[in-house]
């Protein structure tokens, strides 16, 4: 009986990223229905929790990943989040109190939901407003030869509709806030939602260790939005030879000219599931992310949480973790290569202040960014939403 006077949130989103822990923090106060694409092989993203799967437009998604010709400048990718909209127009739940989609999947089926009930629409955007994220990360293409937008008119044009239409965008930093005020979005639309991580997963050493070379962790793939030319450019002035640089990824079409000749050092990984890539954190000493652009690097939390210090750019939302004075890391300016390095240089020279950071950055971690702190975060977001 309690739960049929609790309010539905009918949450969607093509792909799963954080949806999951958004829909378990909010079924804590609230009943969900999440609908999302993910792998017959895999569980339900939620199990006990109710979870709608489009699968077949999964299998498409990873199609287009895997064959670059398929991409045809990411309009096949906004063709898939059309039909997942199209899809989702038909499932609606006029009982909902609220709709909360990810951003670019779901214009058509937010209009119809609005036309149907009249109740409000949340947008949730994991990253910074379209138009600062494509002047900034156009710009860094552009550096490297590659002429075609991250994304085609027709996506952001589709984004943009979005934000201006929907009753509240729901964000995961100050950062990101500020590139959407800047973009003519107001601040009373704007709810902020941190993100977290599993930190029974994520858990730092208990002391440093003196045996391997100083090792260096990029757990970001090797991606020109996530300032893989800089990291590279850094790691090769420095020149070490008896330290490593483990990066998780491979260089592709549009960065393997950044590795011509291959510096030395370079540890490569492939992707990974969350235990393995839990100890590889802990076999580091710092993680460094130089971004151009991003909404809020999970991977910083991943690598807090497991007692890295960090090294990243204010734009890979950092700063929404680090406090005052930077203990738990360095914060290095955007596409400055010679920053990159004097982080790096000052975090090998002091090895024992650099345990201290990462001993920082995993009790920080503790304080505010598991996913429990997020659900807490998003239930606020939602009572607010509601009036409540």
């Amino acid at each position: 009986m309690a739960s049929s006077i609790r309010p539905l949130i009918q949450l969607a989103s093509f792909d799963t990223f954080h949806f999951p822990p958004l829909q378990r923090g909010l079924s804590q106060e609230f009943d969900t229905d999440f609908w999302t694409t993910w792998s017959l092989k895999k569980s339900s993203p939620n199990p006990g929790l109710k979870v709608h799967n489009a699968y077949p437009l999964h299998y498409l998604l990873q199609i287009y990943k895997m064959i670059r010709w398929l991409q045809w400048g990411n309009r096949t990718y906004h063709g898939l989040c059309c039909s997942f909209d199209a899809w989702l127009a038909t499932q609606l739940r006029e009982e909902a109190a609220v709709l909360c989609y990810l951003s670019g999947c779901g214009l058509w089926s937010a209009r119809r939901y609005r036309k149907l009930t009249g109740k409000p629409v949340v947008v949730d955007s994991g990253s910074t407003h379209t138009d600062w994220q494509h002047r900034v990360v156009g710009e860094e293409l552009r550096e490297n030869g590659v002429c075609q937008p991250l994304f085609p008119d027709c996506y952001r044009e589709r984004v943009r509709k979005e934000f201006l239409e929907a009753d509240w965008i729901q964000i995961p930093t100050r950062f990101v806030a500020k590139t959407y005020l800047e973009n003519g979005i107001p601040e009373s639309k704007l709810l902020l939602a941190s993100y977290g991580t599993d930190i029974s997963c994520f858990k730092p050493r208990t002391q440093a260790d003196r045996k391997n070379n100083f090792r260096v962790i990029c757990p970001s793939g090797v991606n020109l939005r996530k300032g893989a030319r800089i990291l590279v450019e850094a790691w090769r002035k420095l020149g070490w030879k008896d330290a490593e640089l483990h990066w998780v990824g491979q260089p592709g079409v549009d960065t393997s000219h950044l590795f011509q000749p291959m510096p030395q050092g370079i540890v490569w990984h492939p992707h990974m599931n969350h235990e393995n890539l839990a100890a590889l954190y802990r076999s580091c000493d710092v993680l460094v992310l130089p971004s151009f652009e991003e909404g809020f690097a999970r991977v910083l939390i991943e690598g807090a949480a497991s007692g890295l210090a960090l090294v990243a750019t204010p734009n890979s939302g950092v700063e929404e973790f680090f406090t005052p004075g930077n203990p738990e890391g360095w914060l290095i300016g955007p596409g400055d290569r010679d920053a990159t390095c004097e982080a790096l240089i000052q975090a090998r020279q002091n090895p024992d202040k650099t345990f201290q950071k990462g001993v920082q950055a995993a009790a920080r971690a503790r304080s505010g960014f598991s996913w429990e702190d997020y659900g807490a975060r998003v239930r606020e977001n939602f009572k607010k939403v509601l009036g409540r």
